[in-house]
């Protein structure tokens, strides 16, 4: 039975087409039965229609506007001068354009790393995202993501695991913006904790709370009854989920710090 909370992040999943087999007649069957759910499915979609029809509506056709530019220039060339500063206006332009399009497709090609890390969090709590490998060891997670990802990823290793208060469940590939992210399954006090690495050009962190420690910006969140933690460093973006019911920031960061809050 799928809840109205799990509802809300599947409802992203379906229509993003990352839904299969029993999990998606499971959805399918929710839909049918819950009149709010389905009116929440219709909302979400009818927005995601409206902003591709609103990308189809924005259709400039560069050849006319082209062909016109040179029009007015061959018009209105009288002199050497003249030809000049026309010449410069178009090179300006079409550096203008290149520019604009370089920000739009910079920030179209960036995904929400929290949001990706807490629908990927409660699909492997729910046993809907298994784990590729399974082992306790920083070794052995760091040495299998070897030659699978775009990036270089090594989880910290200390003389001594066993005195750690978290432990490594193991570790998985997920999707994220046509290439992979590292996914890494923790438990502490019997909580589970998922962590999401990216590259920080294709990944950004944010939050409500902003905390900065050691010249790194940690941003706090919660999202669907789930507490975030991310940040960047050296190249890549990290997002850590977990839900301690006392909420404290630094807990979480043993699993990098090997003191803790000691050091934090």
């Amino acid at each position: 039975m799928i809840d109205h909370k799990t509802i809300k992040i599947m409802i992203n999943l379906y229509l993003d087409g990352e839904l299969a087999g029993e999990e998606l007649e499971q959805f399918k069957q929710h839909i049918k039965e819950c009149d709010e759910c389905a009116r929440l499915l219709k909302k979400q979609r009818d927005f995601i229609d409206a902003i591709r029809s609103l990308k189809d509506e924005v259709n400039v056709d560069f050849k006319d506007f082209k062909e016109g530019l040179i029009e007015q220039i061959e018009r209105y060339k009288i002199g050497k001068e003249r030809k000049l500063k026309y010449a410069l206006l178009l090179s300006a332009l079409v550096i203008l354009l290149f520019g604009m399009f370089a920000i739009f497709y910079f920030h179209a090609s960036r995904v929400d790393l929290v949001k990706i890390a807490v629908e990927n969090h409660i699909r492997q709590v729910r046993g809907q995202l298994p784990l590729e490998v399974e082992t306790s060891s920083e070794a052995e997670i760091s040495k299998w993501f070897e030659g699978k990802l775009r990036f270089n990823f090594r989880l910290p290793r200390y003389p001594d695991p066993s005195n750690q208060p978290y432990k490594i469940r193991g570790a998985r590939l997920v999707a994220l913006n046509n290439d992979y992210a590292a996914l890494v399954s923790y438990e502490m006090d019997n909580h589970p904790m998922t962590l999401l690495v990216a590259p920080s050009q294709s990944a950004t962190p944010h939050g409500a709370k902003k905390v900065k420690f050691k010249e790194i910006d940690f941003y706090l969140d919660n999202q669907n009854g789930f507490n975030i933690l991310s940040w960047t460093d050296k190249g890549l973006t990290y997002a850590l989920v977990f839900d301690f019911n006392n909420f404290d920031w630094k807990k979480p960061c043993i699993v990098c710090h090997s003191q803790g809050t000691k050091e934090m």
